[in-house]
């Protein structure tokens, strides 16, 4: 008889990161640089969280300096801009959008996630498989023991105190940067937790083969590729 658990933690552990179709996020946050001057923060993230480039420009340079600003929000090109509520970047872009290509700035405002909208895929989807636990329960004779996550959901308050930098960053904006790609990783990793639980189980993979990311996120984040573009046109 096969068995329901045939598959190795190992296995379905390793870390993803490319994601076929999708570039990744965004991040926008302002705040005081290491000399207590505002400042932007630019941040690119891979599709599960990992950092791809960083940046900390001030907005007196901004000023003397709008196409370096320009240079670098083109990174930001074809991928999702990433907070906890969608006000926050949107805020930061009304500051800077005189300053960049009109195209640009209307991609990205139309492609910003916000990590409690993340979270809430995410519990979705694990009640979903775990009604289908109950469901497999009415038809077999085995003992089924409930799904266990590796890590439960967090709410918004402990998933930001989680994210918080451990280590005193180089400077306030650079910690609230740092935040925020800490908690898309971390959510990031709360889907792949629930895909390897969910994949351990032979009954449960007739939902499908393990994904990288929720549905909804991903689509999103294959959505904002080529939208620059699109905006353009």
């Amino acid at each position: 008889m096969a068995s329901d658990f045939d598959v190795s933690e190992t296995e379905l552990s390793a870390p993803i990161d490319y994601v076929p179709g999708a570039r990744g996020h965004g991040i926008l946050a302002v705040g005081s640089d290491s000399n207590g001057t505002e400042a932007l923060a630019i941040w690119c993230l891979s599709p599960t969280g990992f950092a791809g480039g960083a940046w900390i420009v001030r907005f007196e340079e901004i000023q003397r300096n709008p196409e370096e600003l320009g240079r670098i929000m083109w990174m930001l090109q074809d991928r999702c801009l990433v907070d906890w509520t969608a006000d926050e970047p949107a805020g930061i872009l009304d500051r800077i959008a005189h300053l960049l290509p009109v195209h640009l700035v209307a991609a990205l405002r139309n492609n910003i996630l916000t990590i409690p909208d993340l979270l809430t895929e995410i519990s979705e989807h694990r009640a979903s498989y775990a009604e289908a636990v109950e469901r497999h329960r009415t038809v077999t004779k085995a003992k089924l023991a409930p799904l266990a996550w590796a890590t439960e959901m967090p709410c918004r308050e402990v998933l930001m105190q989680l994210a918080s930098p451990q280590s005193a960053a180089a400077s306030p904006v650079a910690a609230a940067a740092l935040a925020l790609a800490s908690a898309v990783a971390r959510t990031a990793q709360l889907w792949q937790d629930t895909e390897q639980a969910r994949y351990r189980r032979t009954y449960l993979r007739s939902l499908g083969e393990p994904q990288p990311l929720p549905p909804r996120w991903l689509a999103r984040l294959r959505a904002a590729v080529g939208s620059a573009a699109v905006a353009l046109s």
